[in-house]
């Protein structure tokens, strides 16, 4: 209890709105097994297609920075707590409209993963500048840290009883994977468009938009643009490729259940630890060193036995995306610090400027994975495509790291 009440009194210290976002992401996080892990295994259910799964993730990468240009423009006019409500609302029709409607052909998910990209582009346009500025550098790393710690415990558990309760009904012909499925998707919307509500409470300021995009900003702004696309290039497969790899090898939804709730335990114990503890000087070594620990585990996903491999991967491998945000996305918003301090009126831009990047990077990264696809088979591509990524990003960072870019 002493413990509790000692975190708790430090949770405090953050301010009001930042709180408030705090129980926003909570909400939020409610959903997100369905929006994406569980979607992914819908799209396979129906499809029986990586194609199809990687389709869709490909139009959300498109289309995400689309919806943070329009939210720009959007900005001008409506309040940024009205529109990251917005946002979340646009991201709801999509999951509905997969599962009610669903599709045969991979250009259908194409055209959901657009309308989920939108939606997703103004819901964390705005929810990543609000973040930027309810926060300071000192509280970064505690900030980032305590939401990925509770949105992990959270996705644990509905994750785990999401999986189980899909194929139980299944076993037991009390309902159909389909009917589970469509039951989980209104509880989701219902939950997702409560997470804007929440904002709604908030004063928030919205930013003044002068300007949406520059092709040239600043030297030092250039190079955190080549950061960001160095972290789409790993984080694009990583959106679908463990939920495929399990649901190829080792079992249904009630087994992928399991296993995510077993890696986002593990990853939330190391997160926490490292925000609590962690100082401005151990993001760039505690980031490399998971990346290195990335392609440790992505070369076992290829020598060892399949199941094998695939486990230690899905456990471990977690690991370097949690902390890509939770290590270099503080350093980032310390540069944005400096960058809009010259000029106000540009901080939504430079919010903007990196997501084109990253997600540049993870549009890259699911090409990647097309052409192995292509040239060998999808389990070539599924068992090779992470080492290959992970290699490549090493080398970027690595160059990143000598440079001193952050």
């Amino acid at each position: 209890m002493i413990i509790v009440s000692r975190e708790w009194r430090h949770y405090k210290t953050l301010s009001e709105k930042t709180r408030l976002l705090v129980s926003s992401f909570a909400l939020r996080s409610i959903a997100h097994p369905l929006l994406t892990l569980f979607i992914h295994s819908f799209i396979w259910r129906s499809t029986f297609s990586l194609l199809s799964v990687s389709m869709y993730s490909l139009g959300f990468f498109i289309f995400l920075p689309i919806g943070f240009y329009v939210n720009g423009l959007l900005l001008r006019k409506i309040k940024i707590s009205r529109l990251y409500l917005v946002g979340s609302i646009i991201s709801t029709m999509s999951t509905i409209a997969i599962i009610f409607f669903s599709g045969n052909r991979s250009w259908h998910f194409l055209a959901y993963g657009f309308v989920y990209g939108f939606g997703s582009g103004i819901y964390w346009a705005n929810r990543n500048f609000l973040s930027f500025q309810e926060t300071e550098s000192k509280e970064r790393n505690y900030f980032f840290s305590i939401t990925s710690v509770i949105g992990a415990l959270i996705a644990l558990v509905v994750t785990f009883f999401m999986g189980w309760l899909i194929v139980l009904g299944e076993q037991n012909g009390l309902y159909t994977p389909t009917v589970a499925y469509w039951v989980f998707g209104v509880l989701a919307s219902i939950i997702l468009v409560w997470s804007g509500v929440v904002v709604l409470k908030g004063d928030y300021k919205s930013p003044s938009v002068k300007k949406i995009f520059q092709l040239n900003i600043t030297p030092k702004w250039n190079k955190i643009r080549y950061v960001a696309f160095s972290m789409g290039i790993l984080e694009g497969i990583g959106f679908f490729l463990p939920t495929m790899l399990i649901l190829l090898y080792l079992g249904k939804e009630g087994v992928l259940g399991t296993i995510n709730t077993i890696v986002t335990l593990f990853i939330a114990a190391i997160t926490y630890l490292y925000g609590r503890m962690a100082k401005h000087n151990h993001r760039k070594p505690v980031y490399f060193v998971t990346l290195i620990l990335y392609i440790i585990f992505s070369t076992l996903l290829i020598i060892l036995d399949r199941s094998i491999g695939i486990l230690i991967f899905t456990l471990f491998g977690g690991l370097t995306a949690v902390f890509q945000w939770i290590t270099i996305e503080p350093a980032i918003l310390d540069v944005m610090d400096g960058e809009v301090s010259k000029k106000e009126d540009n901080r939504y831009m430079f919010v903007m400027d990196q997501e084109i990047f990253l997600n540049m990077g993870r549009i890259v990264s699911v090409i990647v994975l097309f052409i192995i696809i292509r040239m060998f088979s999808e389990e070539t591509g599924l068992l090779y495509a992470p080492l290959i990524l992970g290699i490549c990003q090493l080398i970027l960072i690595s160059f990143i790291w000598k440079k001193k870019i952050l």
